[in-house]
């Protein structure tokens, strides 16, 4: 990585080629993750071991015939969290991983509708053969979900052909067992799915279509506010997020980082470091909320990707510290994470000020860029006063700092006066 692109994450920004500079550090790191997953599998004697090295080929390759759509399937979020789970229950000492009982080790032949997937979207006939796990419920990432009927076959054939996808030579339709993945596309390049992050290690219930329709309508508000006002978050967001992941409205589900939701959140959200391109979320939420939920997510994922580059917090004890923005201190990972994300939210609200017409929106807005902003400045004074941050992490949280400084409220005006200007702003 450039030394100025690392600067410019380091601010909070970067723009789409920061963000592409991360996706392709992520893509490497899964090629290198399933080749030692194929690997592992052969030293163990796995029984998948011949499918995971009939996909890999495949997967080798579609790399030199169409690179772009491997490298789409490959750094699509679900894949990448299956990956990282799956190898490292793959370890030589665990005895459930060789024999009779291959979920010990997770389900490593998943890697064939992997390498089905894209195989699809590069258009190249192809056939894996699968052995299909428990519950006979699997997906073709990106593409859509396969359940097969109770005590249908062990082992089946995933075939792409000119006409799409089969199984055992039969195309799964609608209503029969398959379940398109949902698209949400945007204004301004955004192109998302509704999807499972876990959907390669477990049964997933697909997303039906009035879900998907209703989430179009929650996502639209906060899409528009960004896309008009917001350009740069809208460009990196538009770049960076591939999945978005429905989560219950209201319910106290874990986030991220382990640490549990606010229970009676109007708008519920969370990233995965092993899920770089998703974002958790419920519906609900008004444009302004769901805009600045979307940009503190951005901010996790691309955080998330930039510490697989470069450590940023030195080993040591399990110290937590206070955070403003949650009840009871935080380890010191999570802590960090959560002041790059509300950076990025604090010059959000700074930027809203901008666009708001309505009395009560610009007063919110007002409000909420000031309590964020101390809040980041009193987490990085704390960060920056201890010892565990690595050279990268102390100058990461030193930029972080210096911008909560300079970020000064926007020239105030009277509230209630309109604002017409669309802005391209963002980080």
């Amino acid at each position: 990585m450039a030394p100025e692109t690392f600067l410019a994450l380091a601010r909070g920004g970067g723009g789409r080629s920061a963000v592409r500079v991360l996706l392709a550090a992520q893509y490497s790191r899964n090629l290198l993750t399933l080749r030692e997953l194929v690997e592992r599998c052969a030293d163990l004697g796995h029984p998948h071991t011949g499918t995971v090295r009939q996909a890999w080929r495949l997967l080798g390759g579609l790399r030199r015939t169409d690179p772009d759509a491997v490298r789409r399937v490959l750094t699509y979020p679900s894949v990448s969290a299956w990956a990282a789970e799956t190898l490292a229950r793959l370890a030589p000492t665990d005895a459930d991983a060789v024999g009779g009982d291959p979920r010990g080790g997770g389900w490593p032949a998943m890697l064939a509708p992997v390498a089905v997937a894209a195989a699809r979207r590069a258009g190249v006939p192809a056939t894996v053969g699968f052995p299909t796990p428990p519950g006979s419920a699997f997906p073709l990432p990106t593409v859509g979900h396969i359940r097969l009927a109770t005590g249908g076959p062990a082992n089946v054939a995933l075939a792409v052909t000119p006409h799409g996808v089969t199984v055992d030579g039969v195309p799964p339709r609608p209503g029969t067992g398959w379940w398109p993945v949902p698209r949400l596309h945007a204004g301004g390049g955004l192109d998302l799915r509704l999807d499972d992050l876990w959907s390669l290690s477990r049964p997933a219930t697909p997303v039906r279509p009035d879900e998907a329709a209703r989430w179009r309508t929650a996502l639209a508000p906060g899409w528009r506010l960004l896309a008009t006002g917001h350009r740069g978050y809208a460009d990196e967001l538009a770049a960076a997020v591939a999945m978005v992941m429905p989560l219950s409205p209201g319910a106290a589900e874990l986030t991220g980082t382990g640490a549990p939701a606010e229970a009676g959140a109007a708008l519920i959200s969370g990233t995965f470091p092993a899920g770089v391109g998703c974002v958790a979320l419920s519906g609900g939420g008004d444009a302004a909320t769901t805009a600045a939920t979307l940009v503190h997510e951005l901010a996790h994922n691309k955080l998330a990707a930039l510490e697989n580059l470069f450590p940023l917090l030195r080993p040591g004890d399990d110290v937590r510290l206070p955070a403003p923005w949650r009840v009871g201190p935080r380890p010191l990972p999570a802590l960090l994470q959560g002041l790059y994300a509300h950076v990025s939210v604090a010059r959000f609200w700074r930027r809203q000020q901008r666009h708001e017409s309505r009395p009560d929106g610009l007063r919110r807005a007002r409000t909420e860029f000031r309590r964020t902003r101390a809040a980041c400045r009193e987490v990085a004074e704390l960060l920056l006063a201890g010892d565990r941050l690595t050279p990268h992490g102390r100058m990461l949280v030193e930029h972080l700092h210096r911008v909560v400084d300079t970020d000064r409220p926007p020239g105030r005006r009277p509230v209630g006066a309109s604002v017409s200007r669309a802005g391209a702003g963002g980080p």
